[in-house]
């Protein structure tokens, strides 16, 4: 069962932005900004189907929405194995590193993804999150960073987002990004290209009140 208490953001109002920050990037065991930056111009480069003590860490996938992306890893812990998800955005001609957030398994997920009999549906939202980008005046008018980690069924072949495409890698897992307040949609498609189910995502952020949306 996947544990998610662990959720980093930076930027957040309750506490020091520094003091977060420092905090978050203890936790990971291998460079997050230089992986993330390398994952987002490279893509997944390698497929291992387990961590073990010479192999500690492994992307698992990575997604891009204009000036913001989100890279997923999968890293092993002492009797645990740690997803985490690091966000970053495109400022002056490079990619800075703005937090994320991760939850533990016993399992690093790194096996064959298994069939929708398996799983609760066809494509299942595992942990979701934002990250504060830009403070506004008010709190409601800050800018959010927010991404969601999805699992795909063994019968799923691609999922569509706002326009992308996001191939579904052979263990299932896929990280989805997105700078508008507006969550997206997400689209499981089979291999010739028939929609399965859709699900829209969310990510927890502070709302605008009534009195401004009206």
């Amino acid at each position: 069962m996947r544990d998610t208490a662990v959720e980093r953001s930076v930027g957040n109002p309750y506490g020091s932005t520094a003091a977060r920050f420092r905090r978050y990037v203890r936790l990971v065991a291998y460079d997050a900004s230089k992986e993330s930056v390398r994952l987002i111009k490279h893509g997944v480069q390698d497929d291992p189907s387990r961590l073990s003590r010479r192999r500690r860490f492994a992307a698992l996938a990575v997604d891009v929405d204009g000036d913001v992306a989100a890279a997923l890893f999968v890293r092993r812990g002492a009797g645990v194995s740690w997803q985490e998800v690091h966000v970053l955005a495109h400022e002056h001609g490079c990619w800075r590193l703005l937090g994320g957030g991760g939850g533990s398994d016993d399992d690093d997920g790194l096996g064959d993804r298994p069939p929708v009999a398996e799983l609760p549906a066809l494509l299942v939202t595992d942990g979701a999150g934002s990250v504060l980008l830009e403070s506004g005046l008010l709190p409601w008018s800050s800018r959010y960073v927010h991404h969601a980690v999805l699992r795909a069924a063994r019968e799923v072949h691609t999922v569509g987002v706002a326009g992308r495409t996001l191939a579904v890698p052979r263990h299932g897992w896929l990280v989805v990004v997105w700078g508008s307040r507006r969550p997206p949609v997400a689209t499981a498609l089979g291999v010739d290209g028939r929609e399965l189910v859709s699900i829209r995502l969310g990510a927890s952020h502070r709302p605008m009140p009534e009195w401004y949306r009206a």
